[in-house]
């Protein structure tokens, strides 16, 4: 985490980050992800957190209907940032293994070892 910040960047920028996050090892179960949504969301309303207390890529998840939609993409966008990175980055950098490659590489490994 202080990696992406000290390059000025937030490893909560990405919804599907976001959504991995909430639903866990969840995510790529349509049910289960639902339902782990649902219990966010259900914590954000027992918490009595205002939507612009809430971080920006999350606030419509809590409507009516959305927590089906993001658990049908998340798994998609999941799988894709995985195979994405393992074939475009990790490949490469295992090949020739640097600092600047761990650097460079350490929120996304942080994010699929979750």
């Amino acid at each position: 985490r202080r990696a992406a910040a000290a390059q000025g960047t937030s490893l909560y920028e990405e919804e599907e980050i976001l959504l991995a996050l909430i639903g866990g090892k969840d995510y790529n179960d349509d049910s289960k992800c639902k339902k782990k949504l649902e219990e966010y969301c259900q914590g954000l309303e027992n918490a009595s957190l205002k939507k612009k207390e809430i971080h920006e890529k999350l606030k419509d998840l809590c409507e009516v209907g959305k927590a089906d939609t993001k658990c049908q993409a998340l798994k998609t966008k999941v799988t894709k940032k995985c195979t994405d990175f393992k074939t475009q980055k990790l490949e490469q950098a295992v090949k020739n293994p640097s600092d600047d490659n761990c650097k460079e590489n350490e929120r996304q490994c942080l994010f699929l070892e979750g």
